[in-house]
């Protein structure tokens, strides 16, 4: 018999990018869990003026640092990573890059809608925030869908 070796490129190049994705280990998580514990402490201490620093100076902090840890977690390996997962994870992100596109674009119409200005400055923090959370959002609905 005789074996013809078939080349698919395409699947080639997908085994490729999936060689390329380099995430953090799992184990990573349980840290940026109590980074992210910690920051809520400081907020919390914050709030109640235990802390002598100044309000805008924590606020900035605590929301870079949020920020940064919810990246971090964004890019940690699920318990059990496979190719599914890799996939999932991408369509999350790229759902979440069109939903802040989506919202930069729409928002301004919404504010005039509904009474505001139409030329109000949203905060690159609070886009992140909604883009991150709604990555979350979707790589949960789709990892549970599956």
């Amino acid at each position: 018999m005789l074996y013809c070796k078939v080349n698919f490129p395409i699947l080639n190049k997908m085994n490729s990018i999936q060689k390329d994705i380099r995430l953090f280990p799992h184990t990573f998580k349980k840290k940026i869990y109590i980074v992210l514990l910690l920051l809520i402490l400081i907020v919390v201490l914050s709030i109640a003026k235990l802390l002598p620093f100044d309000k805008e100076l924590v606020k900035t902090f605590v929301a870079n640092a949020f920020l940064v840890a919810l990246l971090l977690l964004a890019l940690t390996k699920d318990k059990d990573e496979d190719e599914l997962t890799i996939r999932l994870r991408l369509k999350a992100f790229t759902s979440s890059f069109i939903y802040g596109v989506v919202l930069v674009i729409v928002s301004p119409y919404l504010n005039l809608l509904f009474g505001g200005d139409f030329l109000v400055e949203k905060s690159t923090t609070s886009l992140l925030f909604n883009m991150l959370f709604f990555y979350f959002y979707m790589f949960y609905l789709m990892k549970r869908s599956r």
